[in-house]
């Protein structure tokens, strides 16, 4: 067990970690939410880590805090290594955070202990965790319990009972912002029509569906033009399928917050080809950043858009490439217009304010 040190305390300068998924790939690994809400935390004068899984343990320095990378994937897990659950504690151990928030669900469980037995305040977000994997025991450990829904009032307040707070998830619309379209880094491209699509280069990033609906507007007679920000294990496969076709492929971690906003700025459209809380992410960023969305993946948490700021479909390729279609009829000005202000009502803004309130609050 770590020797603590004194815990902070209302107002005083905590020492916030998170640990983030380690289940499974997502488009950006800390996310954009995760990245942002570091900044906000550092903003207030408080320290941020964020454990990730990779390839090789490594300790970077970034503006949003210390990101610790725990080998964790592909040759790492090949050579043997240590259980996730215990390299991710002996991580934490050598942090000595104030506060632990926890995104994974394979050593939630393990986690919830080592706050407990550490005396450290930990909330855990509930949308990476089935939820047939609640139990009583698991959730003991835990001080807060967040969940996305907007269903509820979007503050810290928390029942005795369940420990919930509703904190939704939201955007930065600072950082995400139509200010950030680049004329230059769009006239580079030579087409009519850019299209961004950010995903996991996995099978549930579906990134495949992208790239026929592409094939299916060159084919007819669409001067397009794709920009893919991902990376993952289906890189190469999706690079020999996309021969020929005019996609232009951008590893999303190579990218800054600033960099990442400018690609989805300087689009036309943005795809948003998977589900769940992190293809929700996505598709509010892009709407942030002033640039309509076409939602072809299974939606947990829907999005009102603004006539002309988006579409839903389902993953056929050529509904895809006809709900561009239809979107690129509007004008570019009240298109761009329209996915702004869809964007608004999850401005992450006072989440985070929330977020920050709701550390303050444990003891």
């Amino acid at each position: 067990m770590a020797e603590r040190l004194p815990r902070a305390r209302h107002n005083e300068q905590m020492h916030i970690a998170h640990v983030t998924s380690f289940y499974s790939l997502s488009a950006l690994t800390p996310s954009s939410a995760v990245r942002a809400r570091g900044i906000a935390y550092r903003s207030a004068g408080h320290e941020f880590s964020v454990i990730v899984p990779g390839t090789v343990s490594a300790v970077t320095w970034t503006e949003y805090g210390t990101v610790i990378t725990v080998a964790a994937r592909r040759a790492a897990l090949r050579r043997g290594f240590v259980p996730i659950p215990l390299a991710i504690r002996r991580a934490i151990d050598r942090l000595v955070p104030d506060r632990l928030e926890v995104a994974d669900r394979l050593s939630f469980r393990q986690l919830g202990v080592w706050a407990r037995e550490n005396q450290v305040p930990a909330v855990l977000f509930a949308e990476e965790i089935p939820a047939d994997w609640f139990t009583d025991g698991a959730l003991a450990s835990y001080d807060i319990v967040v969940h996305n829904s907007r269903t509820e009032e979007s503050s810290p307040a928390r029942t005795a009972e369940n420990k919930a707070a509703a904190i939704p998830q939201g955007v930065d619309i600072e950082i995400f912002t139509p200010l950030r379209h680049n004329p230059a880094l769009r006239d580079r491209s030579g087409a009519e029509l850019v299209v961004v699509c950010a995903a996991p280069l996995t099978v549930a990033g579906a990134m495949s569906s992208a790239l026929e609906a592409t094939r299916r507007l060159a084919a007819q007679g669409h001067d397009v033009h794709l920009v893919v920000v991902g990376d993952g294990p289906l890189r190469s496969r999706l690079e020999r399928s996309a021969s020929g076709l005019p996609v232009l492929f951008l590893s999303a971690q190579d990218l800054s917050l600033a960099e990442r906003a400018e690609v989805f700025a300087t689009a036309d459209f943005a795809l948003v080809t998977m589900g769940g809380t992190a293809g929700h992410g996505l598709a509010l960023e892009a709407l942030a950043s002033g640039t309509p969305v076409i939602a072809s993946g299974p939606a947990q948490h829907p999005i009102d858009f603004c006539f002309g700021g988006g579409l839903s479909t389902d993953s056929d390729p050529a509904h895809i490439a006809n709900a561009i279609v239809s979107l690129a009829m509007n004008s570019v000005e009240s298109r761009r217009l329209a996915a702004r202000q869809s964007s608004l009502p999850f401005d992450a803004m006072p989440l985070n304010r929330a977020m920050i309130a709701l550390h303050e609050s444990l003891e």
